[in-house]
């Protein structure tokens, strides 16, 4: 039973297991039963979204396909209408595309000549450029655009410069499939550029061979560029010039700086020329002279951006035409000379005759009064106011350079010293004058009576700058002269000169005199205490010697007189020697013709001869003189004669009475003469002549002279 029963409870709960589980698996049919059905609907549901889907993406397909085709239509229209070249070739140069552009540079039919034919795009490339882009290629990595340079030679021959540009077309798996780039035409450009350089190399070398400097002046960065070798110009090492205007700057002379600056406002303002001269400083710290002409470049608003110019060197130029003025102020010098010449030699001849009458007479009258006579003084007085009324024409003639001089070698050291005694009676007591001679100094060929003119002139010139007192110090020296004396008045002969100096510790001379010191007449001395001759006369001296005169002076310290003199090589005169023998000879007077046409000269030379013993025989002019020596018994052995006489000449006359008297001596006088000839040959010791008026003393000296 219980057996049963528990079979029964067994059956039982088996039975309801089974039953649990037939229920639970009705349940889950159920709801598998239900999912199915809302997955069906959602099947269904997302079956019909994706008809719609698809008929939306075959939409868009369509639409996006349309706007290709557009994209394509406006890029291909572009690529048409390009003035620029555009390519698209295959890696073996094979073309794809080409447009108008690029067909028309290389001289084809159409877009598609070169694509039906066998030909590659590279063949129309220059060996030159298919190497540059092979060797260029080479260098990049694939992947990178690039552009490269090319000569295009079209098919008819045509040569094209050109620029490429290329990109490369990958394939999806990033393979290079194609190339895709434009070509810019640039061969005017180039030509533009060759023309350009070919311009600027013209410029410079024409800044190289000439003597301009071109630049250019960016004005809104300062940076110069200077066509041409500036640095060199200026002696700098190449480079060394800094290319701005600040580096310019400062090589200009300070003083000339504002006015440079003014000048580029004054253009910059009124776009008038701009013309500017300034100076530069070279390497070794001298000054260079530029003239700069330029002008500026504008932009429609009026703001200067460029400024154009060229530069000058004019410092030779400034130094000729400095040159030149101090010429043109020796002329104008000489002009006065020649003159105040006219003048004197207007006048010399007969003011000389009526000097040489009063003297005579005055030298006669002395020898006739008793030595405690009360008139001696005033005699004397006359006397010494003709002499220094013929000094005073001896003045005007030897600065004019028309008295004749009557030239002899000559060592300043002996006229100098000869000097002294005169020179120190010239001067105050408050003046101390000292010497210092070069013992080897050279000897000179001039008059020793210019030389004294000269000497005495000098000194007197500084005895009236130290009126308070002071030095005086006269010296000798030997210097060679190469070339010009910066300042000096007469002209420089190269060669070994004679330097006489005369320098006085005064009051020195001014700026503004200092021009006109050699002028005739010029005096700052009060009226009636200078003629304004001294320094003339040594101008007309020293410049009638071939000599030339250097004036150093400063106000308050002084002046130096340098007198350049050529050295000459011959053998001085021994003048000492020769007066000891004529004063120890036994000279016995003779016979002489005395020819003047100036009756009181005549007579008074007469009357000076007679009372020395001579024998003087006299006539008025040539032809008179002729006929009385041809009638005179006896010889005639001396014939003074005037050089200037109307009707026949003293020369005319001397040689007709040489061709009677072989032996006869010639002496000649004159107070002035221009005949050029004539003074030459007295220059040169051809004639013996005495200068008008003379002293008794003088005329039976030069007399005993010649007949010795």
């Amino acid at each position: 039973m219980d057996l049963w029963l528990a079979l029964a409870v067994i059956s039982l709960g088996v039975n309801g297991v089974f039953a649990w589980r037939w229920r639970a698996r009705a349940r889950h049919l159920s709801q598998l039963r239900r999912e199915a059905t809302v997955r069906g609907d959602q099947q269904r549901s997302t079956a019909e979204a994706l008809r719609q889907t698809r008929a939306e993406l075959e939409g868009l397909k369509q639409e996006a396909k349309l706007e290709l085709q557009r994209s394509e239509m406006r890029y291909r229209a572009l690529a048409e209408s390009s003035p620029v070249g555009i390519w698209h070739i295959r890696i073996d140069g094979r073309t794809i595309y080409l447009n108008p552009a690029m067909s028309d540079h290389l001289e084809l039919e159409g877009p598609g000549d070169l694509m039906a034919s066998e030909q590659t795009f590279h063949n129309f490339f220059t060996p030159e450029s298919v190497e540059a882009i092979s060797r260029e290629s080479g260098r990049r990595m694939v992947g990178t655009r690039s552009h490269y340079e090319v000569e295009v030679i079209g098919r008819y021959g045509r040569r094209t410069r050109m620029i490429v540009y290329g990109a490369p077309i990958l394939s999806v798996e990033g393979k290079l499939e194609s190339i895709m780039g434009t070509f810019v035409d640039i061969t005017e450009r180039k030509r533009e550029e060759e023309a350009l350089r070919r311009s600027e190399e013209r410029l410079r070398v024409a800044a190289d061979c000439g003597n301009d400097l071109i630049y250019e002046w960016d004005m809104l960065s300062g940076v110069l560029e200077w066509f041409g070798p500036i640095d060199d110009r200026l002696g700098y090492p190449s480079g060394f010039i800094r290319r701005t205007l600040e580096g310019w700057e400062g090589l200009l002379h300070p003083e000339d700086k504002q006015a440079v600056i003014e000048a580029i406002e004054v253009h910059q303002r009124t776009r008038q020329p701009f013309l500017s001269e300034y100076r530069v400083r070279c390497k070794d710290g001298s000054w260079r002279v530029w003239r700069d002409r330029g002008t500026a470049m504008w932009d429609h608003n009026g703001v200067p951006l460029k400024w154009i110019g060229a530069v000058t060197d004019i410092t030779e130029a400034r130094r000729s035409e400095d040159a030149l003025r101090a010429k043109e102020e020796q002329l104008r010098q000489s002009q006065k000379l020649e003159a105040v010449g006219r003048l004197a030699g207007g006048i010399a001849h007969d003011f000389n005759n009526l000097l040489a009458a009063i003297m005579g007479y005055c030298e006669l009258m002395l020898l006739r009064l008793e030595p405690d006579h009360p008139v001696r003084r005033e005699v004397g007085e006359i006397l010494n106011g003709s002499d220094r009324a013929a000094g005073l024409i001896r003045q005007l003639l030897a600065f004019s350079r028309q008295e004749i001089p009557q030239p002899k070698v000559i060592h300043p050291n002996f006229v100098i010293t000869s000097m002294e005694r005169m020179l120190r009676h010239l001067l105050e007591e408050n003046i101390e004058l000292s010497l210092s001679m070069d013992e080897d100094a050279g000897c000179v060929r001039m008059d020793p009576v210019q030389m004294e003119q000269v000497l005495m002139n000098l000194v007197v010139n500084a005895r009236d700058a130290m009126p308070a007192g002071g030095s005086l110090v006269i010296s000798t020296g030997n210097v060679g002269l190469t070339g010009e004396i910066p300042g000096a008045y007469g002209k420089v002969h190269a060669g070994p000169h004679l330097r006489i100096t005369v320098a006085d510790s005064g009051r020195g001379i001014g700026i503004d005199t200092l021009p006109h010191i050699f002028d005739p007449f010029f005096t700052t001395k009060d009226k009636g205490k200078g003629s304004g001759l001294g320094l003339s006369t040594v101008y007309g001296i020293i410049t009638q010697n071939l000599g030339c005169v250097l004036v150093e002076t400063e106000v308050d310290k002084g002046s130096v007189f340098s007198v350049y003199l050529p050295i000459t090589e011959e053998e001085p005169e021994e003048e000492i020697e020769v007066k000891k023998a004529m004063r120890a000879s036994s000279f016995v007077p003779k016979t002489v013709l005395v020819v003047e046409d100036d009756d009181e000269v005549r007579g008074i030379v007469r009357e000076l001869l007679g009372q020395q013993g001579f024998m003087v025989l006299e006539a008025r002019q040539g032809k008179e003189a002729l006929s009385l020596a041809e009638k005179y018994p006896q010889p005639v052995h001396l014939l003074l004669t005037d050089v200037v006489m109307p009707g026949m000449g003293g020369k005319e006359l001397a040689d007709a009475m040489g061709k009677i008297m072989p032996t006869l001596r010639v002496l000649f006088m004159s107070g002035y003469t221009q005949d050029a000839a004539f003074r030459q040959d007295v220059a040169d010791g051809g004639r013996a002549f005495i200068q008008k008026p003379f002293s008794m003393t003088a005329l039976v000296g030069k007399i005993r002279e010649v007949l010795v």
